[in-house]
This record gives structure tokens, C-alpha cells and sequence, in this order.
């Protein structure tokens, strides 16, 4: 209505309408507000119930605020403002008015029109009947009461409704703060806080924090659920409920872990790589939802290992790559560097109890260390340990092996060469020694030690002769030596029947206590000429016969191969099966011509064997005094029998065996066959020859030797009388045989 209408209606009318507006609105304010008060008092019971019964979750919680809040809104929206926004006009109160009194008569309601009309001569009405309409419509107005047409009833009704919610709400927030029932469902469902209804079982979700649990990115993570002390009702199953990004959820059986009293369980989430969120549920109670956040754990991107071996080993450092585990030299050092994947705030190595510290660089995000610098290495298992800025250590251990090792002693091997198990006491030991260390050498000796029949007490029962040495080597460091030393036992001058050890000794070069390596011992036997002489005569019979054996081999093989080549197949033999089995027999001379050639060889290696042993016994200077003028034994054995045996295996053995394959080869063809066997047989007759003469030197060094240690034999005798004839021309002390007491006379 405008201010046009409102001046039409007579200012006391209109003075009366605005009362009657302002009672009204009061009856609307009250109305609205206790309906509104009881949805309130009624959504705040609801939330109670829910809560108490099924326990809500935050998100359930805030959910149902949300609810509450929306309800309480829309309610006192609909039940308060809209009814207040919708003002009724002058006209429909008049209407009202003049509706609730019946002895107005629309008096009132006439005297309001007529009113606004201006001009009453236009509209064909008597102005003085106008006036007097309007006059009693004023009148009759001032004798009525508009308030009568507000339902008191009702407004005093909704009033005790409001006061009586009001008092409700009062008494609502006097129990939040007093009794703890109303102070737990205003912490969870209002100030959304974490405080639990009274239960008999209450949960805790270890490690939870803010409703989050950490954990590390692609382990398996075992989380734990304690039953509190405060717990009344402790004998109950816990579960565990997950649910995934998705949504779904799944309930899983938790199992005591026997810690707590068994009142902690425990359940496993394997290779946790994505994020989720559970909650523990068991007995009466529901823990809240916690959230599982994803974090790298530090770890070592990249890793270097240097091994710094002990300064006298002069080596350069030794890169270590893996795990392991690593043989390391007991003396060397780490030099260790490492990359991690995000800054760390402390880094540790532990091998057993011992632990060596990292050092850490600005950025944390690398470390160094060196263990075994200023304490020992250990052999174990060596692993990091590593703790970021946020408390979270490695979730996968990185960790190597080490193996410490001790220096090994040197390797030594050693042979003697040209020397058999009996030796003159003028000896030369001729020794091909092989010695290696792999981190140096400080020297390489003989060792000796010998045994007499009859030792003599003043004398020396072990002796060492220095080969090679340190200090003799132009390369530092020396790591290796090989060559042939000779060890004179003429200085010695042994008596015969010596025992005599021999080895070869190296040394490394550890200034402590330096490694000895050792090579096998070679025992051997101190005789005189005659004893070594007759030993060789011994072996070189063995050879000779066996060169004889061959001779007899090389003869059989000649015959058989003349009667392979006139013979006939058999009765009752086919001529394929005939070819066959005398091709088979070729075959076989073939091999065993081959074999003599083998076996001859062999007697020609003995017999230079024999020549150098003969050398180092020094053994021809005694023959060259007892028979001057004779061929020396390396022209005995080197030109009449080793040369005749490499050139007749070199030559005829080898021309013999090609002539008889070709005599395999040929054997279907007759006339081939013959040409062939008369080849192959004039070969071997030339064998047999040669055979002949090296056996007759061979006998000829026999009969030879025999002279020689005939005569040899007999000067010693002569040497042995002399010596003794010598001892009796002495002139005898008169005072061997006689006393003392009984030459001179006191008399």
C-alpha cells in the first residue's frame, strides 16, 4: 500500500491498523518461533539417539551437523521470515475488522472508501451524505477493539510452547556443561571433537595422529590396536575395516600380538602403494577413521664403496659394488659415499654392536663415512640406518657383506731337476721354483735340514741360502718370481747316508710378522759314487729293456705285416668279411707302430734325465780320472743312443706308420697292397737295424759302467788300505799304554 492509500484512510483508522500490525507480528514472532524452537529441540534429540546407539563416525558427525544446521535453517525460514515477509494490507486488516465484529455493519469499511473518492459530484453522490458516511464509519470504528480479531487462544498457546522450548534449550546447555553424558554428544556432534560415549571397551589406534598414520611408500606395514586401560570388557575379536579410494570396504580379523596383557592385535597391510583409510571396531566401540598418508622413507639412491687396502701392499684402491660379501684385506679402510632420495637428519652404519658414524652434508641429502679408519673392520653383515627430518627411518635396509681375509702366506711350488731320490755328496740341486703373493714379496730362500747317521754334536743340522730379495727387484712392488736356482751340497761336504731335506721358503711383506709360504719338502739320500753309479746302472738296465721290448714289438709288427699281405680268406669266409677284418688289422699295426714310436721317445727323455742327473752329481769328473781318454758319458748317451732314438722316432717310425695306413688304404687293391707292403717292409727293416746299433751301445755303456765301477771300486780299496797303512806307520805316544806313576820313580 502507498502513501496515496494510506492518507485516504482517516488518520485514526490508520493509527489503529498499525497497532493492530504490531500485535500481529508479535503473534507471528511467537507462533514461528516455538515451532521452529521444537524442531530444534527435536533434530538435537534425534542426532542424540543416532549418535549414542550407532556411533558415529566424524564424517557421519559432520554430516549430520550439517543436517541440523540446514533443518534449523529451512525451518526457521519457513516458520518465522517467510510468515513475517508476507505483510498483509490496510484493506485486508480493514476486512478483517470489520469480518470480526458484526455490529460494524461494513461501516467501516464504507467510511474507508469513500474516503479516497475526491470528486463526489463527478460520481454522482450527495457530498453531505458522503460526509456524514464517513463521520459514522470513524465513530463507529473508536467503539471496537481490533486487537479481537488475533486468536489470543493461540497466541498464549504457541507463547507457553515457546517458553516452555526456550527452557528446554536452558536446561539443554546446563547438562552440556554439567553431566557428561550431554558434555560427549556436544564434543562429537557440535564441536565435532573425539571424545567417546561411556562403553565398556575402548579402542586406540596406535601411532594415529590427527587422524593420520604414516606410513611408508611399498612396505608391508603392520599396524596395532590397543585395547585401553580404562577398558571394563577386554575379552572381545577386534576387526579392522578398510575402505579404498573407491569406496568399497572390506573387514578383516585382527590377531593378538600376546604383548599388553593380550590386549594388543595386530594386522598386516602387505605393500601398501596407494592410499586409504580404516578404522578398528570391537566390543562396543568404533574408533574413528584414519586416513593412511603415503611417504617415500629416506633411502640410498646412489652408494660408493672404496676399499683402501694397507699402505705395504702399494695398491691402488678397490672399487666394491653389491652386497656382497665382499673379501676385504684384515688393515684396509671404507671410503664410503652415498645419495639419498630426500634431505635425512641422521645417518648411521652398524655391524653388530659397532657403529660408525656418517657424516652428513649441508643439504642432507649425502653422507660420508669411513669405517675401519679409526676402528677395526669386523667381518658381518654391515647395514644403514637412516632417519629423515620427519622421524621416518628406511623402509628396506641397505646393507653389504664383508669378509675380512688375512694376507696369505706366499705360494711356492718347486721341482727338482735332473735329480732323483739319491744324491753324491758333490751335488748341484738344480730347483725350478715358481713363488707368488698378492700383495708383495720381501724374499725367496732355501731351506734346508739334513740328519747324519752318526751327527756330531758341533755340527750345523739346518742351513738357508737367499735366492732373490726385495731390495734385488727394479719393480716395487714384487709380486712374483720364477726361475731355476741351483743349491751346491759340495761346500756341505755331507758324509754318505745323509738324510737331506730341501724346500723353497718366500716370504711377503707384512712389516709384522711377515707370511711364510713353503714349497713341498725333497727328501733325498746322501751315497757315495759307487752307491748313485750302481742306482743309475740299475735304471738305465730298466731302459734298455724296455728299448728291447720295443725291439721285439717293432720285429713282431715287420712279420705280421708279411702275413697280412699273402693272406686268404678263410673257408666259408666272404671276401667283404675278409677286406673287413684285415683292414682291421692294419688299423691295429698302425697303432701299435705308433706305439713303439711312443715308447722309444720315452727311453730317449730317461736316458737325458740320466745324463743331466750324471752332471749334477758331478759324477763324470771321477770318471774322466779313472779312465782318461774315454769318450765322456754325453758322448756315450747323447750320440750313440738319445739322438739315434729321436732320429729313428722322428724319421722311420713316423715314415713306417704313414706307409702302413697307405697299406690300410690300398688293401682291396692287390697290386697296390703289394707295392705298399714292400715299401712299408724295407722301412721297418731299416728300423730294426738302427735298433740293433743303439742297443749295442747300449750294452756297450753297460759293460762300460761295469768296468768303471769295477775299477772304481777297486781304487777305493786302495784308498781305504792306504789310509789304514798310514794310520799304523804313525809313531806311537810312549805314553798311550803306559801310566804315569809307574815311569817315573819317586826314588
Amino acid at each position: 500500500m502507498n502513501a496515496k492509500t494510506n492518507k485516504a484512510i482517516p488518520k485514526s483508522i490508520l493509527q489503529r491498523l498499525s497497532a493492530l500490525r504490531s500485535q500481529l507480528t508479535k503473534w507471528i514472532v511467537v507462533r514461528g518461533l516455538s515451532r521452529w524452537v521444537l524442531i530444534v529441540l527435536g533434530v538435537l534429540l534425534a542426532d542424540i539417539l543416532i549418535d549414542r546407539v550407532f556411533k558415529m563416525d566424524f564424517s557421519q558427525r559432520l554430516i549430520m551437523l550439517g543436517v541440523m544446521i540446514a533443518v534449523a535453517a529451512f525451518f526457521f525460514f519457513r516458520r518465522l521470515l517467510k510468515p513475517l515477509a508476507a505483510r498483509p494490507t490496510n484493506d485486508a486488516l480493514l476486512y478483517e475488522v470489520d469480518r470480526g465484529n458484526k455490529s460494524l455493519n461494513e461501516s467501516l469499511i464504507s467510511s474507508v472508501e469513500l474516503s479516497r473518492v475526491e470528486d463526489f459530484e463527478a460520481t454522482g453522490v450527495s457530498q453531505q451524505l458522503a460526509t456524514a458516511t464517513i463521520e459514522k464509519g470513524i465513530e463507529d470504528a473508536k467503539k471496537i477493539d481490533f486487537g479481537k480479531i488475533v486468536d489470543q487462544p493461540s497466541y498464549r498457546k504457541n507463547l507457553g510452547i515457546l517458553a516452555v522450548g526456550v527452557l528446554a534449550l536452558a536446561l539443554l546447555g546446563i547438562g552440556v556443561v554439567s553431566t557428561k553424558f550431554l558434555g560427549t554428544w556436544f564434543n562429537r556432534n557440535i564441536m565435532l571433537g573425539s571424545q567417546q560415549w561411556p562403553q565398556g571397551t575402548y579402542l586406540e589406534i596406535v601411532n594415529a595422529k590427527d587422524g593420520k598414520v604414516v606410513v611408508p611408500r611399498g612396505v608391508n606395514h603392520r599396524q596395532l590396536v590397543n585395547i585401553t586401560e580404562e577398558s571394563t570388557v577386554t575379552d572381545v575379536s577386534l576387526n579392522l575395516e578398510i575402505e579404498n579410494a573407491g569406496g568399497g570396504r572390506t573387514i578383516y580379523s585382527m590377531k593378538p600380538t600376546g604383548k599388553l596383557d593380550g590386549l594388543q592385535h595386530a594386522f598386516v597391510f602387505n605393500n601398501v602403494s596407494s592410499e586409504f583409510r580404516f578404522r578398528a571396531t570391537g566390543g562396543d566401540d568404533v574408533t574413528e577413521w584414519v586416513s593412511v598418508k603415503l611417504v617415500e622413507p629416506p633411502a640410498i639412491l646412489d652408494l660408493e664403496m672404496k676399499v683402501h687396502l694397507p699402505a705395504y701392499t702399494q695398491s691402488d684402491l678397490v672399487l666394491l659394488k653389491g652386497d656382497g660379501p665382499h673379501p676385504v684385506l684384515a688393515g684396509s679402510w671404507l671410503e664410503i659415499n652415498a645419495n639419498t632420495n630426500k634431505p635425512i637428519q641422521n645417518a648411521v652404519l652398524k655391524s653388530g654392536d659397532t657403529t660408525f658414524p656418517m657424516k652428513l652434508s649441508d643439504d642432507g641429502q649425502s653422507f660420508v663415512a669411513s669405517p675401519g679408519k679409526d676402528a677395526p673392520l669386523v667381518s658381518g653383515p654391515y647395514e644403514f640406518e637412516l632417519l629423515d627430518e620427519g622421524g621416518l627411518g628406511n623402509a628396506r635396509k641397505s646393507k653389504f657383506t664383508l669378509s675380512l681375509k688375512e694376507d696369505a702366506a706366499p705360494r711356492v711350488s718347486a721341482e727338482l731337476l735332473g735329480i732323483s731320490g739319491l744324491v753324491s755328496a758333490r751335488a748341484m740341486l738344480p730347483t725350478d721354483f715358481k713363488v707368488a703373493d698378492e700383495y708383495g714379496l720381501s724374499d725367496v730362500s732355501f731351506a734346508a735340514n739334513w740328519k747324519t747317521e752318526q751327527p756330531q754334536p758341533d755340527q750345523a743340522q739346518s742351513t738357508t741360502a737367499l735366492i732373490a730379495s726385495l731390495e734385488q727387484q727394479q719393480t716395487k712392488p714384487w709380486r712374483s718370481s720364477e726361475d731355476v736356482a741351483v743349491f751346491d751340497l759340495l761346500p756341505m761336504k755331507l758324509p754318505p747316508g745323509t738324510s737331506f731335506r730341501l724346500a723353497v721358503v718366500a716370504h711377503d711383506n707384512r712389516p709384522e710378522m711377515p707370511g711364510e709360504g713353503k714349497s713341498q719338502e725333497f727328501l733325498l739320500r746322501i751315497v757315495t759314487d759307487e752307491e748313485l753309479r750302481s742306482d743309475l746302472l740299475r735304471r738305465e738296465d730298466e731302459q734298455r729293456k724296455a728299448f728291447e721290448q720295443a725291439y721285439e714289438i717293432q720285429l713282431s709288427l715287420a712279420a705280421e705285416l708279411e702275413g697280412l699281405a699273402i693272406s686268404q680268406a678263410e673257408n666259408g669266409q666272404t671276401e667283404v668279411d675278409f677286406h673287413k677284418q684285415r683292414e682291421m688289422k692294419l688299423l691295429g699295426l698302425v697303432r701299435d707302430q705308433k706305439g713303439v714310436g711312443t715308447a722309444i721317445d720315452r727311453i730317449a727323455t730317461r736316458f737325458e734325465e740320466f745324463l743331466v742327473e750324471i752332471g749334477n752329481n758331478r759324477l763324470e769328473q771321477a770318471e774322466k780320472e779313472v779312465v782318461p781318454g774315454r769318450p765322456s758319458i754325453e758322448e756315450r748317451y747323447n750320440d750313440k743312443i738319445i739322438q739315434p732314438i729321436r732320429e729313428l722316432d722322428t724319421e722311420l717310425i713316423t715314415l713306417a706308420t704313414q706307409y702302413l695306413d697307405n697299406c690300410r688304404r690300398v688293401e682291396q687293391d692287390p697290386a697296390g697292397l703289394d707295392q705298399a707292403v714292400q715299401q712299408t717292409g724295407a722301412t721297418q727293416q731299416i728300423i730294426l737295424e738302427r735298433m740293433k746299433v743303439i742297443l749295442e751301445a747300449m750294452n756297450d755303456s753297460r759293460s762300460f759302467q761295469d768296468f768303471l765301477n769295477s775299477l772304481l771300486e777297486i781304487k777305493s780299496i786302495e784308498a781305504t788300505i792306504k789310509k789304514e797303512n798310514e794310520e799304523k806307520m804313525k809313531p806311537k805316544d810312549i805314553f798311550d799304554d803306559a801310566d804315569p806313576n809307574d815311569i817315573f820313580d819317586d826314588n
